[in-house]
Parts: structure tokens; sequence; C-alpha cells
């Protein structure tokens, strides 16, 4: 008698690619782009290629160029809130100036270690800043903390006289001209290595902060205690 067939076994369901992982893998590999061939050549398609999807499932998340690269910008402007923030609860002093530097030094250490971040941020050509909520919380967090900064400077009479918006402007600028340099390469141009690079970074914006100072000599104190 011959042996009653084997049941067929049922075939597993194919697995319904994970949201997150699919959004995950196009950051990196879009990142990865830019680190090659610089923001120009990054395409949804290519990324898409890269994290080993089809070219056409990563356009349910990502329409376009410009939201896959605002999405990098938001990773980035998240890594950039987080090093602030942390440099700030390390910051054991209390003194307004002294933890406007901390500020600085948190911008600086993101842009040492996440130099593709920072130029994708800073992109504005690429990226929509202004419809991003993530991007427009996370930068006004830091606007808010700076400026609460320099408000309660001038309460406590520690700055000279000055426009707020003004030293904020500049403030912010010295920090992304010298994030800049560092990232483009332009430090060894003042004999600055490579590794003398951040203490010079720092060593700047505290002169531009110590030029805010009613009493300089005071804040230069306080900051050498720091």
């Amino acid at each position: 008698m011959p042996a009653a067939p084997k049941p067929r076994r049922k075939a597993p369901e194919p697995r319904p690619y994970h949201h997150g992982a699919l959004r995950d893998a196009m950051i990196v590999a879009a990142v990865a782009l830019v680190e090659e061939g610089g923001a120009e050549s990054v395409t949804v398609r290519e990324a898409a290629r890269r994290a080993g999807v089809s070219s056409g499932a990563p356009f349910r998340h990502f329409a376009s160029k410009a939201a896959l690269m605002t999405a990098v910008a938001e990773e980035g402007m998240a890594k950039l809130r987080a090093s602030i923030a942390g440099k700030l609860a390390a910051c054991a002093s209390e003194h307004p100036l002294v933890r406007l530097l901390a500020v600085g030094d948190g911008y600086f250490a993101w842009a040492i270690a996440h130099p593709t971040h920072y130029r994708v941020v800073g992109d504005r050509t690429q990226i929509d800043f202004w419809g991003s909520e993530a991007l427009l919380r996370d930068n006004g967090w830091i606007r808010a903390e700076m400026l609460a900064l320099f408000a309660r400077a001038e309460k406590e009479k520690l700055l000279r006289p000055c426009d707020l918006r003004v030293i904020h402007l500049q403030c912010r600028s010295l920090a992304y001209g010298l994030a800049r340099m560092l990232v483009d390469g332009h430090f060894r141009e003042f004999d600055v290595s490579p590794k003398a690079a951040p203490a010079a970074m720092r060593g700047a914006l505290r002169d531009y902060v110590l030029s805010l100072a009613r009493d300089r000599a005071a804040l230069g104190r306080v900051l050498d205690a720091a």
C-alpha cells in the first residue's frame, strides 16, 4: 500500500518591513552618500539601493530628496541638543556666562563628532527647515537656552550695555564659523593642529564672551576657576 503523501508545509508569510528600520537605514545611507560625494550626490533611489530595499519602497516615507535630507538634519539636530544638554548638566557653575561657554562646548563637541550632520543641518538649501517640527523645536530650545542665559547676565549686571538679540546673533555666528572652519579643514592655515583645534575654538569663544562683560577681569577670574 503506497505511503500517504506528506502534508505540504505551509510557506511562511513574508515579514513586513519594519517602518522604523527602513527610515533609520535610509538615513544611514544618506549620511554615507554625503560623506562620499556631498549633499548633491544624494538621491532617494541610491539611498534605497544602499539600504538594500527596492527603489520604490522608501518613497512612502521620503517623497523627495529634501524629505530624506530633512530627516538626516533632524537626527543631527537631536544629537546637537543632546550634546548641549549634556554639557549644561555637567557644568557645576550657575554663572550665566560660564554656562554660555558650556553651550559652546556642546556645539563644538557635536561638530567634531558629527561633521556630516553639521554640514546637512547648516545647508538650508537641501532641507525643509521651516517645515520640520523637530528642527524648529530643537533649534528653538537651543535659542531659548542662550537667550535665557543672556537675560540672566543682563539682570545680574554682568554685561556691558548691549542688545541681547545682537549678541545672540554674534555668538551663534562665531560658534558656527569656528565649527565650519574645523569641519572644512581651515585650521591648518593658522598652524592649529587637529588635536589643538577644540581648545582654539573654545579660546576664541571665551575671548568673545569676555568682551561682553561689564567687568572683564572679574569674569576672567570666574572663567579660570570654572
